[in-house]
Parts: C-alpha cells; sequence; structure tokens
C-alpha cells in the first residue's frame, strides 16, 4: 500500500493540546507496543492507568487518516493520548513497523498442526480471542464466502478482512438517513478505499483488495434505503464491480473468486433493480472459464424471487451457453420468452450457427429484430445485416419492410453521399416486399412520405422519382 504522509501538525489538528502533550510523552516513553500495519490498519497496544494495555488502531488511505479507534474509555472529543502516541509512532518509527502480510505468507506453507499450536499459544497469551475463535469454529464448514476448512489462510484472513471493512464502511454511513451532501461525502471517503484496494492489488495482496471491494458493494448496497436513492450509490457499485474484475483478471489462480459467486447472487436478488446489472455483470466476467453448475441451479431456485427477473434470465442464458449446454439455453429462452436476449448473448459470443438456428427458432417481434440490427457486436459476422432481412422477407415480408424503413432512415441520418446506394439497395428490398404482397398503393404511399419527410434531400428526391421505383 501507499502510505500517507502525516506531520505532527496534522496530529495536533485531531486533538486538544493537553491531550497531544500527554500523547507525546506516552510515546517517548515508548508505551506504544507491537505495532504492526495490517493493510491499511495500523493497529498496536498501548500501556495506559490500566493493568491491561489499550488497544489502538489508525486506519490508513493513500491520503490522510480514515479513521481511529481506542478501547479506552476517553469521550471528551478529538483523538486520545494512546492514538496520539501511535499516530506519532507512525510518524517518527514507521520503518520499525512490520507488516502482517509478510507473516501471514509464512504461516499459510506451515502444516495444520503448527497452525494449530500458533492459534493455541495465542489463546493461551490473550483469553480475550478465545470468543473471535470461537465464532470461526463455530461456524460449520463453511464461513460467510462458502470457505471450507482447507481454505489458506491469507483467505480466511481475507473473509475476516471484509468484516472489518463492513464496519468500517458502516460507520462512515452512520446511523441514520443520508441527505444528499452527506452522500456525497460518505462517496468521498468510500473512494479513497477503491484506491486503497487498488494500492493492495498493486502489491500482489489481490485476495485482501478483493474483499475491501467485496465489502465496497455489499454495504453500499445494504444502506442503499438509507438515501435518497439517486444514481449516486448504484454508480459506485458499477466503479467497485469494475475494479473487482479488473483485479480478478490478473489472478492466476482463479480459485479465490470461488467463494464471492454466491455471495455476489445472493446480493443481485435482494438489492434494488439499479445494481442488478452491474452485480450480473461482474459475475458474467468472473464465470468465464469455470464450473457454475451450482450457480445456475441457484438462479433458476430463486428466479421468482428476483426484481429484475430479464437480467438474471439473461446471466442464466450467459451460463448454460459459457459451459455449452445449447439445449438448456435453447428451453430457457423459450420459457422465458427471451429470444432477444439469447441472440445477443451469441452475437456477444460470436457463434454464428447457433446464431441463425436461434433467428431461425423464433418468431421475434419488429422491435426484437431492430434490438439485434442495432447490436454493433452484430457486425463481427459477415454480412449480418443483409441476410437476416432476407431471411425476414422470405418468412415475414410484412416485418421486412418495416425494418427496411428503419434502416433506410438509419442511414439517412449520415451525410455522405456514398450512403445514399445503401438506401436505394434498401429501397429495392422493401420495394419487392410490397409487391409480394400486392401493396402497390402502400408502396406509393410510403415513396409520398419519404418526399415530404427529406424535402432537401436532393439525391434522394431524384432517387425516388426515376424508374427504378415509380414504375410499376
Amino acid at each position: 500500500m501507499q502510505y500517507p504522509d502525516i506531520t505532527e501538525d496534522q496530529i495536533q489538528e485531531r486533538c486538544t493540546k493537553a491531550v497531544f502533550a500527554r500523547g507525546e510523552g506516552y510515546f517517548y516513553n515508548e508505551m506504544i507496543e507491537n505495532a504492526m500495519f495490517h493493510g491499511s490498519t495500523l493497529c498496536a497496544t498501548c500501556q495506559g492507568s490500566e493493568d491491561t494495555p489499550y488497544t489502538v488502531s489508525v486506519e490508513l488511505t493513500p491520503t490522510g487518516i480514515a479513521d481511529v479507534e481506542c478501547s479506552c474509555p476517553y469521550d471528551w472529543g478529538g483523538d486520545c493520548k494512546h492514538i496520539v502516541a501511535l499516530l506519532l509512532t507512525y510518524v517518527h518509527e514507521r520503518d520499525e513497523i512490520h507488516s502482517i502480510e509478510p507473516i501471514l505468507t509464512a504461516i499459510a506453507e506451515k502444516p495444520k498442526e503448527t497452525l494449530l499450536d500458533i492459534i493455541s499459544e495465542l489463546l493461551k497469551r490473550e483469553p480475550a480471542l478465545v470468543p473471535m475463535v470461537e465464532t470461526f469454529a463455530d461456524s460449520g464448514t463453511e464461513s460467510e464466502f462458502g470457505d471450507t476448512p482447507t481454505a489458506s489462510a491469507s483467505t480466511v484472513v481475507a473473509s475476516a478482512t471484509t468484516t472489518v471493512y463492513r464496519e468500517q464502511i458502516d460507520r462512515l454511513f452512520g446511523d441514520g438517513f443520508l441527505e444528499q451532501h452527506q452522500l456525497d461525502e460518505v462517496i468521498t471517503q468510500l473512494t479513497e478505499l477503491v484506491q486503497h484496494a487498488e494500492s493492495l492489488a498493486q502489491a500482489g495482496a489481490t485476495e485482501f483488495a478483493l474483499s475491501i471491494l467485496y465489502a465496497l458493494i455489499h454495504q453500499s448496497i445494504l444502506r442503499y434505503e438509507d438515501t435518497l436513492q439517486s444514481a449516486e450509490l448504484p454508480r459506485f457499485v458499477g466503479t467497485c464491480a469494475t475494479q473487482f474484475a479488473e483485479i480478478a483478471d490478473t489472478l492466476q489462480e482463479p480459485t479465490p473468486l470461488h467463494e464471492y459467486y454466491q455471495p455476489l447472487l445472493a446480493l443481485s436478488f435482494e438489492a434494488e433493480a439499479a445494481f442488478t446489472p452491474h452485480l450480473i455483470n461482474l459475475l458474467k466476467q468472473l464465470c468465464t472459464t469455470q464450473d457454475t453448475t451450482d450457480l445456475q441451479t441457484a438462479i433458476e431456485q430463486r428466479l421468482d424471487e428476483s426484481r429484475d427477473r430479464q437480467t438474471h434470465v439473461q446471466l442464466l442464458l450467459y451460463l448454460h451457453l459459457n459451459s455449452e449446454q445449447i439445449a438448456a439455453a435453447f428451453r430457457l429462452a423459450r420459457r422465458e420468452e427471451a429470444a432477444a436476449a439469447f441472440i445477443n448473448i451469441l452475437l456477444e459470443q460470436q457463434d454464428e450457427d447457433t446464431v441463425w438456428e436461434a433467428i431461425e427458432e423464433f418468431q421475434l417481434t419488429i422491435e426484437e429484430y431492430w434490438d439485434i440490427l442495432k447490436n454493433p457486436l452484430a457486425n463481427g459476422i459477415p454480412n449480418f445485416a443483409e441476410q437476416l432481412l432476407t431471411f425476414v422477407e422470405s418468412h415475414r415480408p410484412e416485418t421486412a419492410i418495416m425494418l427496411c424503413q428503419g434502416l433506410i432512415e438509419q442511414t439517412l441520418t449520415s451525410r455522405k453521399r456514398t450512403d445514399y446506394k445503401t438506401v436505394q439497395h434498401y429501397l429495392t428490398e422493401a420495394q419487392k416486399c410490397y409487391q409480394h404482397l400486392d401493396q402497390e398503393s402502400q408502396w406509393e404511399a410510403y415513396l409520398k412520405v419519404l418526399r415530404e419527410r427529406h424535402p432537401r434531400k436532393r439525391v434522394l428526391l431524384e432517387m425516388l422519382e426515376s424508374p427504378l421505383f415509380t414504375n410499376p
């Protein structure tokens, strides 16, 4: 992580003069012990007036201090002397403060017996840790993210990191309803945590970075009801999801991602619809090459609960196709009347053969055909628009007429003279459909509409007066 530069003046601004003087005395008398960086958190113990040392922690961001906490009873405004002493330690003795990451890496390589010995010794020296260890022990074979007993030490700690950051994010949101200006301030602080996650990822601590981003996504969705429910939080979650996907893409071993599949899916069912597309897109990016059988089953079981059923159906279609369950995808598209979404996903995957199979299978509306034609990914299939138009002409000439008219209007928005050849082609196709349906009068009426709608397009008007279109 890129740690911030903090000065004594900044520390003094956070407390009273008397508290700063006492904290300075604590620092010089070496009352701070066991100072250590846990990712972005600097924590230590501090000797005080009680027999048991106080626990002190400071949450850092690349630009400053996000939050502070001390187990002492001080609550009279500003930081306490123990926090001041820890911050002074950071300012003057940062190079002497150890980091937990190398320790975790070393521990993760130890056999199970050694890990149990370490935990036993810790509990012997720090009985206060017993309740926390009991919580992990009593959670069964799965933790919140589905960790199994064989999960790595770093994964377990990353899961715990998520819990810690959820609590911190909750403190940033506060206890009550947020007005717009308050939400803007919170998002500014949350954005610093995103930057912190980016720094961790750059330093190689990707699992910690992902746990922070998940905590940001989860709590932002959870606290949405405490805001005016405008676009800011969904937009912020979209940013977090994008960053999450980018970091996940750098993982050489995708195993750590498995623990996020079910939680993200559960969030997508529980969240307001404004968040669903961000979560679904993230799941699509995470599940590119992985076995998603359990995820597909979970979606099917919860579809009726969805606030955005169409988006969840699209995810399920994507997962079916990604795992080459083509028949299942066709059945789902028929059942959910999601043919256009199905074809658009096929275009995304550039599966040309199945695209044409689906177009022949489903009877689409004019809006669905038009939606498919407007998909820029269709350009990846040679002559797609021409082939689609030819197919529709042979099966549904009325629909082909409307498609031609839409393509004509779309082409006429261009100022290039060369595009009039394209207009002429679509006019010819439309004329054939009118003639096939014995609708010559409707064809003449359409030409009249074109003249009235585009009176200044001289090239078009000359084209419409040519024998090619005026003679039956």
